[in-house]
């Protein structure tokens, strides 16, 4: 009581999940990571980044930090949204997407490895279009960073 010496502390959650099931990861400061997961994945947090390797679906957003993803599988039909407001955003998706993409950024650049039938206008901070001949959406924002589109095997 009363003392503030020494008393910084750190704590690791380490969580196995067995395959095919669901991980959902949230935190307010410290970051979430989530590897060699088989089902799908949440992982959300205000202060640290968000990392995450899944064979299923993901979803992935924090305020201050890198958001990095990387996705086996594209089912579902809600939308996918991935977003920091001081970091990069940095998504792999398999070859074969096929995806509404909007994707924007405040300071910083856009980058992506699928070919992208622009809709509308493309700027060095903005893009909007379709991979494969679209489908579900696919939202990628940050203010303060560049965004990463690349194509996995």
């Amino acid at each position: 009581h009363g003392s503030h010496d020494n008393n910084d502390v750190a704590v690791d959650f380490v969580v196995k999940v067995p395959a095919g099931v669901n991980f959902v990861g949230h935190t307010v400061n410290g970051g979430v990571t989530a590897t060699d997961l088989r089902g799908d994945a949440e992982a959300v947090t205000v202060n640290g980044g968000v990392s995450v390797t899944t064979t299923g679906v993901a979803r992935a957003t924090t305020v201050n930090g890198d958001v990095r993803v990387v996705m086996g599988r594209l089912e579902g039909s809600g939308s996918m949204d991935f977003s920091t407001v001081n970091g990069d955003v940095d998504v792999t998706l398999p070859a074969s997407a096929a995806l509404n993409v909007h994707a924007s950024t405040t300071n910083g650049g856009l980058n992506t490895d699928f070919p992208l039938t622009i809709s509308g206008r493309f700027g060095p901070r903005s893009m909007r279009g379709t991979i494969g001949g679209g489908g579900r959406s696919l939202d990628l924002t940050t203010v303060n960073g560049s965004i990463h589109l690349r194509r996995g095997s």
